[in-house]
C-alpha cells in the first residue's frame, strides 16, 4: 500500500464525512419543516404519520425490485446522480410554498418529496456501503461508518436548530431554500469522493495481539452467516422503527407540553440529535461496545420511552428525550455497521437494499401506528405501546443463538 493510496483513501473518507454532515443537515431541516407545516395545516396526527411514512415506503418497494442490481455500476458516479434528486426536491418545495397553493396541493408536494427522499436514501446506503467495503480495511470501515453516523447526527443537530429559529421567525419556505443549498453542498462532496477514491481494495489487517484470545473476523464470518443476516433483518424492525415513532409523536408532544411553540418542537428535535451524537461518540471511541449495545439498548429504550407517559414538565421531557434517543440511536448505529460488515463483500449492496427495505417498512409502519395511537388512545397509550414492543424484543434477544457472534463481528474491528 503506497503513501499516495493512503492519502487518497484519507481524502475520500473526509469528503464522505462531509457528504453525511451536509446531507443530514438538509434532510433534518426539511423534515422538521414538512412535519410542522403538515400539523399546522391539518391538526391531524394520522396525516403527520402518513407524511412521515412517505419518506420510507417507496424506497422499500424500489429496493426490492432493484436489489439484484445494487452491486453493479460505479458507486461514486451513481451516488452523484441520485443526489441531484434531493436538491431538485427541496428547490421545488420552496417554490410551491412561496406560491401559496391550496392545502391539498401542499400536502401532495410534501408526500412526493418524501417519496423521492425514500428512494434516494435506499440507493445511497447501498452505494456508500459498497464504496466503504471496497476501499477500506475492516477496522477503518467500522470507524468510518461510526464516524459518518455521528457526523450525520451533528448535521441533523444543526439542521434541527436552524429549522426551529426559521419556523418561529419566518415562513417554511426559508427552511426549504436552505435545505436545497445544503443538498448542493453535499452533492459537491460526493463529486470529490468520486474524484479522490483510492485505487483497489484495502487489505484487511491481521488480528492484533489484543484480539488473539477472541475470534478473528474470518472465524466470525464462517459462523452461520445466513442465520446472522436473518437476525439482523428481524431486529432492524424495532431498531429502525423506534425513532420514527418518537419523531411522529414529537409534534403532538410539543403541542401538549408547549402549545403553539415551534421553538420547543425544535428543541426536542435538537435534543434528539444531541442524544444520537453522544451515542456515536461513545461507540466510535470504544467506551461503549457493540455487544453491550445489542444486549441492553432495546430493553432500556423501552423503559425510557414509557416514561414519557408520566412526564409533562418541560425540563424533564427534554432530558428524557436526550437519554432515550441516545440509547435507541446507539442500537441503530450498530445495526448500520453490521449491515456493512456482516454480508460477504460481493453482496454488500444487495443486503444493504434488502435490509433497508425491512427498515423502511418498519419506519413507515411505526410512523403510521404512532399517529393512529395518538388519535385513538392519546399520547400516553402511544408511549406505553412503544415501550412494550421494545421491551419484548429486548428480552427475546437474549434467547438468540447468534447473539454473541454478531456483537463480536463489529467489536473485532475496533482498536
Amino acid at each position: 500500500m503506497t503513501a499516495t493510496t493512503d492519502d487518497r483513501r484519507s481524502r475520500a473518507g473526509s469528503w464522505l464525512l462531509g457528504f453525511y454532515a451536509a446531507g443530514s443537515a438538509a434532510e433534518t431541516l426539511q423534515a422538521v419543516a414538512i412535519l410542522w407545516a403538515t400539523y399546522l395545516l391539518t391538526h391531524n396526527a394520522v396525516i403527520v404519520g402518513a407524511v412521515n411514512a412517505a419518506a420510507y415506503l417507496p424506497g422499500v418497494v424500489l429496493g426490492l425490485v432493484l436489489r439484484k442490481k445494487a452491486d453493479s455500476g460505479s458507486a461514486g458516479r451513481l451516488l452523484s446522480l441520485t443526489n441531484w434528486v434531493l436538491f431538485a426536491g427541496s428547490t421545488a418545495l420552496a417554490l410551491v410554498w412561496a406560491a401559496d397553493l391550496p392545502q391539498g396541493a401542499l400536502l401532495g408536494a410534501f408526500a412526493l418529496v418524501q417519496c423521492s427522499l425514500s428512494v434516494v436514501k435506499t440507493l445511497n446506503k447501498a452505494y456508500v456501503g459498497r464504496f466503504v467495503r471496497r476501499h477500506f480495511a475492516r477496522s477503518e470501515a467500522v470507524r468510518l461508518v461510526e464516524r459518518a453516523t455521528s457526523l450525520a447526527l451533528v448535521g441533523g443537530l444543526v439542521g434541527g436548530g436552524i429549522s426551529g429559529l426559521l419556523l418561529d421567525t419566518s415562513a417554511a419556505d426559508w427552511c426549504f431554500t436552505l435545505a436545497a443549498v445544503l443538498y448542493l453542498v453535499s452533492l459537491a462532496a460526493v463529486w470529490r469522493v468520486a474524484r479522490t477514491r483510492p485505487e483497489g481494495t484495502a487489505a484487511t489487517p491481521a488480528p492484533t495481539a489484543q484480539l488473539v484470545a477472541g475470534p478473528t473476523p474470518t472465524d466470525v464470518e464462517l459462523e452461520d452467516p445466513a442465520g446472522r443476516l436473518r437476525l439482523i433483518l428481524l431486529y432492524s424492525v424495532p431498531s429502525s422503527g423506534a425513532l420514527p415513532f418518537v419523531s411522529t409523536l414529537m409534534v403532538p408532544l410539543a403541542q401538549a407540553v408547549a402549545p403553539g411553540s415551534g421553538l420547543f418542537y425544535s428543541v426536542l428535535t435538537v435534543t434528539s440529535m444531541c442524544g444520537g451524537f453522544l451515542a456515536g461518540m461513545a461507540l466510535s471511541s470504544g467506551r461503549l461496545s457493540a455487544a453491550a449495545t445489542l444486549n441492553t439498548a432495546l430493553g432500556t429504550g423501552g423503559a425510557l420511552v414509557a416514561c414519557f407517559a408520566a412526564f409533562h414538565w418541560r425540563p424533564a421531557v427534554v432530558l428524557l428525550m436526550l437519554v432515550a434517543t441516545a440509547v435507541l440511536t446507539a442500537h441503530v448505529m450498530v445495526m448500520q455497521v453490521l449491515t456493512n460488515q456482516a454480508p460477504p463483500e460481493g453482496r454488500v449492496g444487495r443486503f444493504s437494499v434488502v435490509r433497508n427495505a425491512v427498515a423502511g417498512s418498519a419506519k413507515a409502519g411505526f410512523s403510521l401506528l404512532a399517529g393512529w395511537l395518538v388519535d385513538a388512545g392519546g399520547l400516553t397509550t402511544a408511549w406505553l405501546v412503544l415501550g412494550a414492543v421494545l421491551g419484548a424484543f429486548g428480552l427475546a434477544w437474549w434467547g438468540s443463538p447468534e447473539r454473541s457472534t454478531i456483537g463480536r463481528l463489529v467489536d473485532v474491528g475496533q482498536d
